[in-house]
């Protein structure tokens, strides 16, 4: 009995002590704990020890509302002035126009008479046997198409030899082309120098009509130093 009353005793003492806050309490085991942690809302500028002031570092960033951020483009030209609605359009470069003169075209007339084959032709001087070696010259005959001696023909001739100026002409035939035998019937003859000498080049004949009008190309000679060689056979032909 006595101790029942101790347990009842005890029982309500620690009823009583428990609704005052005295002892803790635990929650049961299967409740759920919900932890809540303090919003802090503002950093008070709480003085330090020594009775400084921590001011924030970090510089609040402003904005204005409703205007957004556009990141600045390259600054455009402010003396230019846009034209609304223009398009932009490329200036095509003018290319160079060809002005140079073009070359004139030749109309020289095509002359009737050329070289006949193998010619010319080097011989001794046998037209003038007193005079051998002590002689240099040209002689020939002009054809026409059908291999007739032609007539009333000018021959030319000139250029220098060893620096002497040479200008002779003729007029065929040089004779009779029943008399001349020499180098053919109704043949010519020109004397170049009265000693053979070596040139290349520089001497030169040509045809001519009694009209002072070319007949053939000037041909120029090569001529030698040596008897065997001092005179020039050379023979024209209708082409």
């Amino acid at each position: 009995m006595k101790v029942y009353k101790r347990f009842l005793l005890l029982l309500i003492f620690s009823v009583i002590l428990s609704s005052c806050g005295a002892i803790p309490t635990l929650p049961p085991l299967d409740s759920t704990v919900i932890i809540r942690t303090p919003i802090i809302t503002s950093v008070p500028q709480s003085a330090t020890p020594f009775g400084l002031t921590i001011e924030p570092t970090a510089k609040p960033i402003t904005s204005t509302p409703g205007v957004t951020e556009i990141p600045s483009k390259t600054p455009m030209d402010p003396t230019r002035t846009p034209t609304p609605g223009a398009t932009a359009t490329s200036t095509a470069i003018p290319t160079a126009t060809d002005t140079s003169t073009p070359e004139p075209t030749s109309t020289t007339t095509p002359v009737p008479y050329t070289l006949q084959l193998m010619n010319p032709y080097y011989l001794t001087n046998f037209a003038h046997v007193d005079l051998g070696c002590e002689w240099m010259g040209v002689a020939g005959q002009v054809f026409d198409k059908d291999g007739m001696v032609q007539k009333d023909i000018l021959i030319k001739v000139g250029g220098d030899i060893l620096g002497t100026a040479l200008v002779e002409e003729m007029t065929m035939p040089l004779a009779e082309s029943d008399i001349d035998l020499a180098y053919g019937p109704g043949g010519f003859e020109i004397t170049l120098a009265y000693s053979p000498a070596d040139t290349e080049d520089t001497v030169w004949i040509q045809l001519y009509n009694l009209a002072g009008d070319p007949l053939s190309e000037k041909y120029y000679l090569t001529t030698y130093d040596d008897c065997l060689k001092n005179l020039i056979l050379i023979n024209f032909t209708e082409q």
